[in-house]
């Protein structure tokens, strides 16, 4: 059989930068303190949605910027616009719309065109009805919105969750996310933003901050990527299934990593819940955690199963 030939690499192999993380503006614990914030029905009800599996923050590995760094440098050089191909144990793995769409579960269509508005001067800003005279708010202000009931009604409360989990998850662009304007126009009709295309807007968002990098970027220690980057490590870890590894109760994991600039991530809660010696503890749910030495081992070793091109729908 002959051997496939691999469009060209971004670096040459061994001469890869050795930096230490993609920074991703998404932190786990923003999306935590969005959940916390909510009642139990609230969170149901999303969880239903198209926010369900963003929100499933615990069925895979906290997000390594250490691991986003090494698959990024990666990067093999093609021609399409929205589609990249990351080389790992010799083997290439596509991510475009179709991967984003599988491992998100966000909604991936066409992005309708904007309706025009009958009488833009008589209708009142939306804004104002959620936010009050308040010029910009703060992710973080939003959730303590939440936390202090200060918003009362059901529909009112779950409408400015949505429009947390989309500028602090789907497009934050920094460490400190604000509520996005234009979404807060567009949940003027809860059902509406439900049914909007972020799938595929978060997606463009992500591609066209990875297109924006040229070898120069690449090679600075910290690399900023805005969007869900987040996903980049999901679909290495639906193409790679060995990348997740299982921390249980009797261990304790410390891996010296960070999410993003000024943020310590996956040791602190990999061994939160570890058990002390005479105590015992209910039996926890189960947590994961992807350890960049081994992913990194993996992947020079070359002797890990690699899927090249995910299934529809994947399964583990």
């Amino acid at each position: 059989m002959d051997e496939i030939v691999l469009p060209p690499r971004m670096f040459a192999a061994g001469d890869e930068p050795v930096g230490e993380r993609v920074n991703s503006y998404h932190k786990i614990k923003t999306t935590r303190s969005i959940i916390a914030a909510l009642e139990p029905e609230e969170l149901e009800f999303l969880s239903n949605s198209t926010f369900g599996r963003i929100l499933a923050i615990d069925d895979n590995p906290p997000f390594s910027g250490a691991f986003g760094q090494h698959v990024i440098v990666r990067l093999l050089k093609v021609n399409k616009k929205y589609e990249f191909w990351f080389l790992f144990a010799g083997n290439p793995v596509r991510m475009s719309l179709r991967e984003f769409a599988i491992v998100t579960g966000l909604n991936c269509a066409k992005i309708p065109a904007q309706k025009k508005k009958k009488n833009p001067l008589k209708e009142k800003l939306y804004w104002n009805e959620l936010f009050g005279s308040l010029k910009f708010c703060t992710v973080e202000t939003a959730i303590d919105m939440l936390e202090n009931k200060v918003v009362k009604t059901r529909e009112l409360r779950i409408k400015i969750a949505c429009l947390a989990i989309t500028s602090s998850i789907l497009f934050p662009s920094s460490h400190t996310p604000r509520i996005i304007p234009e979404h807060v126009e567009l949940i003027r009709d809860l059902d509406e933003f439900l049914a909007f295309p972020w799938g595929r807007a978060s997606y463009l968002t992500l591609a066209s901050s990875i297109k924006g990098k040229d070898e120069i970027a690449l090679s600075q220690t910290s690399v900023a990527i805005r969007g869900y980057v987040e996903a980049i490590q999901l679909i290495m870890l639906a193409a790679i299934p060995e990348l997740k590894e299982e921390v249980t109760q009797s261990e304790r994991v410390v891996i010296v990593d960070t999410e993003s600039d000024g943020e310590s991530n996956t040791g602190a809660e990999a061994s939160e819940d570890v058990n002390v010696a005479g105590q015992v503890k209910p039996p926890q749910a189960t947590k994961y955690c992807l350890i960049p030495g081994h992913a990194k081992t993996a992947d020079s070793e070359c002797k890990v199963f690699v899927k090249s091109i995910l299934d529809d729908p994947y399964e583990e």
